[in-house]
């Protein structure tokens, strides 16, 4: 067999079009071969292409579950396989993990309306703060961090997440006027129910400027109303050293004792300079277990567990029969007579604790009797 020159077969082929040969007129059929080259043939050239799902046009409870599947990668769209295991997470009513998540996220308006990309990142940040593996976490408590998420600038969302998977409970990450951000994630003495905000640390710093002692974990009332007066007025020197606190970085971290004793402590005359003031701060605002002060802390902030109920059951007596009484009455009523050389007196104690969960009354029954 004689085979054509390469110059002739490519004069051949001018003449072909579609398999027709121009001249002749005569149709061609295709010898061509695949040599090697199995991408060009004719079953794969004819091969459907893999049907693709684009992630933002599925309902919510899907877009939800593609970013769960994504492990971390953000998905654009789905394949037939993974919609399938999408569709079999949906109606697996015995994973409560899933579960949740989903009803969650139909219980938070703001997911309702969220974009993908924040889909995703929220779906993971679920995922970093309660590990798949680990315990189930409750309906609850999801929805609270998906509201809180979202009600979170987005510079602090990466901190609101660390705080979360490392227990913290936070409801915003509260920042100093300088930017830093004012902590409020570790536990401390205060009670684990109490939100302890740059506001609620004022009425600490208000009270720690107080000259009586008491007990810093049972506020007496009549205290509580005085520190909330101080913060309203800004009298100093609470102004000074709430502008000083409040400029810290991590402040809220800070146990209530360390506050108290760190403004019971200091020269009374430091709040007048701002910069000795802070310097002050910055060498004695130390402290390893926010949790569990040390005695020495507790005896530095004056906190005095015995100034119980019946002092201030005394206290109020006095108030109410018209005595002048430190942190209950107020000092510019006109009534109260002020010289250089008197001070409001208080009479007796109508109520005294003799121990052992005795208390003599003997003087109120006796003062009640002459009125």
């Amino acid at each position: 067999v004689t085979l054509p020159s390469s110059e002739a077969a490519a004069a051949a082929r001018q003449h072909i079009v579609d398999g027709v040969d121009t001249e002749t007129g005569e149709v061609l059929e295709d010898h061509t071969e695949n040599f090697g080259n199995e991408s060009n043939s004719p079953a794969q050239a004819t091969a459907p292409a893999p049907e693709l799902t684009v992630v933002a046009t599925m309902p919510l409870r899907h877009r939800v579950l593609a970013q769960y599947i994504g492990e971390g990668e953000y998905l654009y769209h789905v394949d037939a396989s993974q919609k399938k295991e999408i569709l079999r997470l949906e109606m697996d009513t015995d994973n409560s993990y899933v579960q949740n998540l989903l009803l969650a996220a139909e219980n938070v308006e703001a997911f309702k309306k969220a974009i993908e990309h924040d889909i995703h990142k929220i779906v993971n940040a679920v995922k970093k703060i309660f590990p798949v593996d680990g315990k189930t976490p409750e309906l609850a408590t999801v929805i609270q961090f998906l509201k809180t998420w979202f009600e979170t600038e987005h510079i602090d969302r990466g901190l609101l997440v660390k705080e979360w998977a490392k227990g913290n409970r936070v409801s915003a990450i509260q920042r100093t006027e300088s930017g830093a951000n004012a902590g409020g994630g570790n536990k401390t003495d205060r009670n684990p129910d109490y939100e302890h905000t740059l506001d609620t640390l004022d009425v600490e710093i208000a009270m720690a400027t107080l000259p009586m002692d008491f007990n810093i974990y049972e506020l007496p009332g009549s205290v509580y109303r005085r520190a909330k007066e101080i913060v309203k007025k800004k009298e100093s020197p609470f102004k000074e050293w709430s502008a000083a606190l409040r400029a810290t970085p991590g402040i809220l971290d800070y146990s209530r004792a360390a506050i108290f004793a760190l403004i019971r402590s200091a020269h009374p005359e430091f709040y007048h300079y701002p910069g000795r003031l802070q310097g002050y701060i910055n060498a004695n605002l130390t402290e390893t277990d926010h949790e569990n002060p040390t005695e020495e802390a507790l005896t530095a902030a004056r906190h005095t567990p015995e100034k119980d109920a019946v002092e201030e059951a005394n206290r109020q007596l006095a108030a109410a029969r018209g005595e002048y009484v430190e942190g209950i009455s107020d000092p510019n009523d006109p009534k109260w007579v002020k010289t250089g050389t008197s001070q409001p007196t208080t009479e007796p104690e109508l109520v005294k604790n003799v121990g052992n969960g005795i208390f003599d009354v003997s003087a109120l029954m006796q003062n009640s009797s002459t009125h």
